[in-house]
């Protein structure tokens, strides 16, 4: 099977414009090797969606695998591995029109606010998409199947129409009811360009049938490979406690997730006020959130720190900023509880790396992986109207860590690559039944 990728987040990102590069390198001919560039020109991407797609191109037998992602001042073809990736550039006026609209899509979905409709937004997300497809259409008589990901790709499915098979996973919540008539017939026109929509949770599954979007859908959970969560040694997790100022004694709960009001980590910073417990908050901002002209992500993070002070936890609370990975899974393994606490989530995948850690959970019934979670066997859930409730959920999670840390990994079999990778092949191959197979 032949493979094209689509996902606005790409593979890789890189630290220097195309332009820098070959002011540093001379000539590079395209497609560029990324085994004759730097480990410092370019790193691989932590966003979950495209390790996804990595992990799944790495468990199933594609025979070739391409992959079209946006990448403003990218080089326009890389190599990472067999795997062969085009980049979209957008110039800035564009982008950021393209941000606004995709920004309103993703907040509406989510319950934030109503997004109101505005015609060059739109035109910008449209183009994207266009030049998106386009792209995909050049690989039209090498392709079998396209796997389109996503709110930022939602017209892509009807560009390509009838050509070939087009599958969208819809990572984000769809909600009908909580949807403007425009924006949410707006959605279903957009899932019936294609030919599958796989559906992240049953309640997104449920929200598409009473909709009455005319297209075939899968539930599959999204996926890690916990293969690539190696334990760090005991000197790296001791020098992210001094960097950090964990203490040993400390009862640390962590969440995982990018400065964004749709995480709600201002829910954790008022459930820990009267409890001695340390809430260590690791994440920074989204791929595109500076191109909108303010970064978004500091804005939040400042409202975050302000509500520290004003409840006096600040001494309590801890803001890490970006993390590496070698950073990160020391933080899981110092972490006694890891909580999510979205108002509301597609999913959320820090909960299964958790799991892989075997931590005790704590999760909003808003988030997607909530259905996951049994109250007192592999986690607690909450309201995440209601912070009290989450200092209960973290107290009782912390008198029987082990448990459910255990039974939490028992449940990771259902969000692991080795389970999901099959599941998502079988979608793709139904969603090949009817079109012609290419010699």
């Amino acid at each position: 099977m032949k493979i094209a990728i689509n996902t606005q987040t790409p593979p890789i990102r890189f630290n220097f414009s195309y332009r820098e590069l070959l002011e540093r390198y001379g000539d590079l001919s395209i497609p560029i090797d990324l085994g004759t560039l730097s480990d410092q020109d370019y790193q691989v991407t932590v966003g979950g969606v495209s390790r996804m797609m990595l992990s799944l191109i790495s468990h199933v037998n594609f025979s070739k695998s391409r992959w079209v992602a946006l990448g403003p001042g990218y080089p326009p073809q890389v190599y990472l591995s067999n795997i062969e990736i085009h980049f979209i550039d957008l110039p800035p006026q564009l982008l950021s029109n393209y941000t606004r609209f995709k920004e309103g899509l993703y907040n509406e979905a989510h319950g934030l606010y109503r997004y109101n409709l505005i015609g060059p937004e739109y035109i910008a997300y449209a183009s994207y998409n266009w030049l998106s497809a386009s792209k995909l259409l050049e690989f039209y008589s090498d392709t079998d199947v396209y796997l389109v990901n996503d709110f930022q790709q939602l017209l892509v499915g009807g560009i390509i129409g009838p050509s070939a098979p087009a599958v969208l996973w819809y990572h984000i919540p769809f909600i009908p009811e909580r949807l403007s008539d425009k924006i949410r017939e707006f959605l279903v026109r957009s899932f019936e360009g294609f030919d599958m929509i796989i559906s992240s949770t049953r309640r997104d599954l449920e929200g598409l049938v009473r909709s009455g979007a005319k297209v075939r859908v899968k539930q599959i959970y999204p996926f890690i490979d916990p293969s690539l969560y190696t334990k760090v040694s005991k000197s790296e997790v001791r020098k992210v406690c001094d960097k950090f100022e964990l203490k040993d004694d400390d009862k640390v709960i962590l969440l995982v997730g990018r400065m964004d009001p749709i995480k709600s980590q201002d829910i954790a910073i008022k459930a820990i006020k009267n409890t001695d417990m340390k809430l260590v908050i690791a994440g920074n901002g989204s791929f595109t959130s500076r191109s909108l002209g303010h970064d978004k992500a500091s804005i939040w993070a400042r409202k975050l720190k302000d509500l520290a002070r004003e409840l006096g936890v600040q001494d309590k609370v801890v803001f890490t900023g970006y993390v590496t990975d070698t950073e990160l899974m020391a933080l899981y393994l110092r972490s006694d509880v890891v909580t999510l606490t979205s108002r509301s989530e597609g999913f959320g995948l820090t909960i299964c790396e958790a799991w892989n850690y075997e931590k005790p959970v704590v999760v909003s019934e808003g988030a997607g992986v909530s259905e996951l979670v049994i109250d007192g066997v592999n986690g607690y859930t909450f309201s995440p109207d209601h912070p009290e409730l989450m200092t209960q959920a973290l107290l009782l999670a912390l008198k029987d860590q082990e448990k459910l840390g255990q039974r939490g990994k028992d449940t990771l079999r259902q969000c692991s690559v080795s389970t999901a990778a099959q599941r998502v092949k079988e979608a793709l191959e139904e969603a090949m039944k009817g079109y012609s197979k290419k010699s």
